[in-house]
């Protein structure tokens, strides 16, 4: 999952090659699933080496979190990862430090490193499977962003918005964009989320177009999308239909596949919606949190990462 929280959208031509769809205008439920939102929850500290210095969790799908750590004693970073709440796996790396981006619930997680700008791909537990991912010809500098589920990777290259498909090094540019476009997120059936101008889009795999009109997108999970359309927390699925507003929510925080949605209320309180007709009121929600499918919040607590294991609703 994407948060696009300090991107800043780049005003550009728009040069879609493919015929633009008008998204559905009736409201929808794009994600109707009758799998109950979580309703208690049991705080667990997730484990970290004693060497390291973790800088929480960024990223959690399924039974797997990842995070990102540095060395109380050396220069580098080590890309940690859990499993049911327990330290599984790390990854160093010391002359081009990189951190964790996102994960999918198989535990493939993608890194980007910071000084060079490059991007891997690389199946937690499995040794020696980081797989470094290759910029378009003759570009070099590269960014990974979001995974799915079959562990498609969205990123950049040189700033062009390009897909590295599952188990490939090798980037498909995302037709019809240049630079100016900005990639938020990666649907589960390979459509993309970009924006150019302050217009959402998704990119569907057989070229169609789908324009979200001046929405705001925060959050991509599964097959949907989730964010805010003229003042409005809102949910559209990849053919672009809408749904209801979530009532009274403000803000979005987090999303899952079966729509429940994890944000704040115009009068600040976060709370949990289990659809978008009405919320349970949820104390205690760490900073950056991801919301799994099970239920399952996991997220930052100072510098220390946090579990709120689900014990109620959602399995």
């Amino acid at each position: 999952m994407v948060l696009t929280g300090g991107w800043r959208v780049l005003a550009g031509a728009l040069v879609l090659s493919a015929g633009v769809v008008v998204p559905a205008t009736a409201s929808a439920d794009p994600a109707a699933d009758p799998v109950a939102a979580c309703t208690s929850w049991e705080y667990v500290e997730l484990p970290v080496p004693p060497a390291v210095r973790s800088h929480g969790v960024v990223s959690a799908a399924g039974s797997f979190a990842v995070g990102t750590g540095s060395f109380w004693s050396m220069s580098g970073s080590t890309a940690l990862v859990w499993k049911d709440g327990q330290l599984v796996d790390q990854l160093s790396s010391f002359r081009n430090p990189s951190w964790a981006q996102d994960v999918n619930s198989s535990g493939v997680v993608i890194l980007t490193a910071q000084l060079f700008p490059a991007a891997a791909r690389w199946r937690a537990g499995v040794p020696d499977s980081v797989q470094g991912l290759q910029g378009l010809p003759g570009e070099h500098r590269v960014e990974a962003l979001d995974i799915n589920e079959r562990g498609d990777v969205l990123g950049r290259s040189d700033g062009k918005p390009v897909v590295w498909p599952a188990d490939s090094a090798v980037p498909q540019r995302v037709p019809g964009t240049d630079a100016s476009w900005m990639p938020v997120g990666l649907a589960d059936d390979g459509s993309v989320l970009a924006s150019s101008g302050g217009i959402a889009h998704w990119i569907r795999p057989s070229g169609e177009v789908v324009p979200l009109g001046s929405a705001e997108v925060r959050a991509v999970r599964g097959n949907n999308a989730v964010g805010v359309a003229d003042s409005k927390v809102v949910r559209w699925d990849v053919s672009g239909a809408v749904s209801e507003p979530y009532a009274f929510a403000a803000e979005v925080l987090a999303v899952n596949s079966h729509g429940h949605l994890l944000g704040r209320t115009t009068w600040g309180d976060t709370e949990l919606w289990a659809d978008p007709s009405g919320s349970r009121p949820m104390p205690g929600v760490p900073a950056y949190p991801s919301l799994t499918d099970e239920g399952d919040v996991y997220g930052t607590s100072g510098t220390s990462p946090l579990l709120l294991d689900c014990t109620g609703g959602a399995r």
